[in-house]
C-alpha cells in the first residue's frame, strides 16, 4: 500500500533567490560587510541563515548564545523554532508592528543549552521600522558560554545565506544553506502505527516532480501491514507533525458484505466532486476503484489534480473517520489532448501528472489488485497510453493465472456496449471481451460517456443470463451527464440506462454480488445479482 500526495513548488522550495554574503548585512551606516543598496525604499526585511556546530570540546552546561547588533527588529529561530524575537510583532510577509532600534553595541541572549557535537540551523529574519528607514543592520555572531566566557561556533564576520527584497519559502528557518541540497534537517518524515500501539514505524519517502511543473509528488509505501487491522500515519512537515489520518487494511479472509464504489469521469465541477466522494464515504467502502478521467486536467493542469486529492481527502472519509484507498485506472482526460487511440495511443510522457502521482504505475496504466485468494482487480488502459491490442495477452495471463480467485472483476475507461452516446470501442469487443467470457469475469466497469448503463448478463453482445458477462458504468461521477438515445432499447444487450450522475456499490456475499446505482443523496436507482460463477458459496 502506497500513500501519496502533491504540494505546491511555493510551500515547499525556498523563495526567492539566496546568496552567500558576510555578516553584517544593511546599509547606511558605512560598517556593513555585505551591503544591501537596493533595500532602501523596496523592501523592509532580509532573511540570513547558515548552519553550525558546536565545538565538541565544548562542556556539559555550556549556553548557546547570540550576540548581535540590530537595526530595527530581528526574529531568531533555531532548528526552525523560533526562540528569541525583539521589536516586532508578526513573521515574514505578515509583520505588523517594528519598534525603532539603534545598533550601537552589541547585545547578548541565550537562545538554549550548546552539547558538544551538535548541530543543526540559526536562521535569522531582520525587520527596518519602515521601508524609508535611513539605514538598517543585521550583524549576529554565534558563541557558547562557558565558564564566564565566550567561545565562537559561528564568528563575526562569517559568511550566511541571506534573502534579500523576497519572500522565503516553507521551511526556510531548517536550511542551513543556498539550496535544499544543504538542508539540515529533512523536509518530511512519514510515521505510521497500528491504532492502539504505541511505537511509531518510520516508512521512506519517495519525492519527484509533479507532472512538468516545479511542484513535488511524495509517495511513501507501507509493507508488513496487517490484515483488517486499523492504521494512523502523520507526516512530520519541516519538524511540525501534520495529521493524522487512518485507513484500514482489507481482511485476510473473505468477510459476508464486504462492499467497494466505483465509477469515473469525477471531476466535472468541484460541487458535484465533493457531493459524489462524501457519498463514497458515507457508504462505508472497503475501497473505491475509480475508472479514469479522474481530475479533467487534459495532462497540462496540475492545479485541478490538487483540488482533486483535496476533495477526496477532506470527503471520501468514512462514518468512523477512516480515509477510503483508491485503486484507479486511466481515462482519455489523463493525457494531453485526452485522446483515445485504441491503434496509436501516445505514450506515458503525454500523462505526465498521472504517471508522476502513481508513481507505482512504471510498466503502464494495467493492473493487478489481489486481495487474499478471495477478490481479484484488474485494470486496463483503454487506448490512452497503451494500445489495446498490445494488452491482450497481458490480459488473457492475468486472468488466467487467477482461475482459483472465486470474485474478478475488470475496470477501464472508454466502454466498449455503450448507450449510443458516442461511438463503441469496437477494438475491446474484439480483444479483451472474448477473454472476460472465457475466464468467467464477474463484472467489468466502463466509464468515459457520462450516463448510467447496465447490461444484461451478455456473450458476444448476446443475452446468456447463465454464462454473459455483465458490463456496468458509464462513467458520470462528477460530471454533467448526456442525454441517451431515446432508442437505446434497441441495444439489445442493454437492461438499463439514464442519464444520472452516480456511484455503483458493489457488495459481496458468500453466494451472490448486488449491484446497486446510486446518486449522491444515497437514492438507489438500479440494482440487480449476480450468482457466484467462479466456484461454489465461498468461505475464504
Amino acid at each position: 500500500m502506497s500513500i501519496h500526495w502533491v504540494a505546491a513548488s511555493n510551500d515547499e522550495r525556498p523563495g526567492g533567490e539566496w546568496k552567500l554574503g558576510a555578516a553584517g548585512f544593511g546599509y547606511g551606516d558605512d560598517d556593513d560587510q555585505t551591503v544591501l543598496k537596493a533595500m532602501r525604499g523596496k523592501y523592509r526585511s532580509v532573511y540570513i541563515r547558515r548552519a553550525y556546530e558546536v565545538p565538541a570540546k565544548a562542556p556539559r552546561g555550556a549556553e548557546l548564545t547570540v550576540g548581535i547588533r540590530y537595526d530595527d527588529a530581528f526574529i531568531l529561530y533555531r532548528d526552525g523554532k523560533e526562540v528569541l524575537r525583539k521589536g516586532v510583532e508578526g513573521a515574514g510577509a505578515s509583520i505588523s508592528k517594528v519598534k525603532k532600534h539603534e545598533a550601537e553595541v552589541w547585545e547578548y541572549f541565550k537562545i538554549g543549552p550548546a552539547d558538544p557535537g551538535q548541530k543543526g540551523v540559526i536562521a535569522i529574519e531582520g525587520h527596518n521600522e519602515n521601508i524609508d528607514s535611513s539605514d538598517f543592520t543585521l550583524r549576529p555572531r554565534i558563541d557558547y558560554r562557558a565558564n564566564g566566557k565566550l567561545y565562537p561556533v559561528i564568528r563575526e564576520g562569517a559568511s550566511w545565506a541571506y534573502l534579500a527584497g523576497g519572500a522565503p519559502g516553507a521551511g526556510w528557518t531548517r536550511i542551513g544553506g543556498i539550496g535544499g541540497d544543504e538542508a539540515a534537517a529533512t523536509r518530511y518524515k512519514f510515521s505510521y502505527r497500528k491504532k492502539g500501539e504505541r511505537e511509531w514505524l518510520s516508512a521512506p519517502i519517495r519525492e519527484r516532480k509533479f507532472g512538468k511543473t516545479e511542484d513535488l509528488a511524495f509517495s511513501a509505501d507501507l509493507g508488513d501491514l496487517k490484515p483488517a487491522s486499523r492504521y494512523e500515519f502523520r507526516i512530520v512537515r519541516w519538524g511540525r507533525p501534520v495529521g493524522p489520518w487512518e485507513f484500514e487494511t482489507a481482511p485476510a479472509r473473505f468477510q459476508d458484505g464486504m462492499s467497494f464504489v466505483t465509477g469515473g469521469d469525477m471531476y466535472g465541477t468541484r460541487a458535484w466532486l465533493d457531493a459524489m466522494n462524501l457519498r463514497a464515504g458515507k457508504e462505508d467502502p472497503l475501497f473505491a476503484l475509480l475508472g479514469g478521467d479522474l481530475a479533467y486536467a487534459n495532462g497540462t493542469n496540475g492545479g485541478r489534480w490538487r483540488d482533486w486529492l483535496d476533495s477526496w481527502n477532506k470527503c471520501a472519509v468514512a462514518p468512523d473517520g477512516r480515509l477510503i484507498p483508491m485503486v484507479v485506472a486511466i481515462g482519455n482526460h489523463e493525457v494531453k489532448g485526452y485522446q483515445y487511440r485504441p491503434k496509436n495511443a501516445p505514450g506515458r510522457e503525454d500523462a505526465p501528472f498521472f504517471y508522476s502521482l502513481f508513481s507505482g504505475k512504471s510498466e503502464g496504466a494495467n493492473f493487478t489488485v489481489d486481495f487474499g485468494d478471495y477478490l481479484s482487480l484488474v485494470g486496463v488502459d483503454s487506448g490512452h497510453t497503451a494500445n489495446i491490442a498490445a494488452q491482450t495477452q497481458w490480459l488473457g495471463r492475468v486472468l488466467g493465472n487467477r482461475l482459483g480467485i472465486p470474485r474478478q472483476f475488470v475496470c477501464y475507461h472508454r466502454p466498449a456496449w455503450g448507450t449510443g452516446v458516442k461511438a463503441d470501442a469496437t477494438d475491446i469487443r474484439r480483444e479483451w471481451s472474448p477473454l472476460f467470457e472465457q475466464f468467467k469475469v464477474d463484472c467489468v466497469f466502463e466509464n468515459d460517456h457520462h450516463t448510467y448503463k447496465r447490461t444484461h448478463p451478455i456473450v458476444g453482445g448476446e443475452r446468456s443470463d447463465k454464462d454473459g458477462i455483465l458490463y456496468m458504468g458509464d462513467g458520470s461521477w462528477g460530471v454533467k451527464t448526456r442525454n441517451i438515445p431515446k432508442d437505446w432499447k434497441k441495444r439489445t444487450y442493454l437492461a438499463e440506462a439514464q442519464a444520472l450522475r452516480h456511484l455503483i456499490k458493489v457488495t459481496l456475499k458468500r453466494d451472490e454480488f448486488l449491484y446497486e446505482g446510486m446518486t449522491e443523496d444515497g437514492k438507489i436507482f438500479d440494482k440487480t445479482t449476480r450468482p457466484l460463477r467462479r466456484g461454489e458459496a465461498d468461505t475464504r
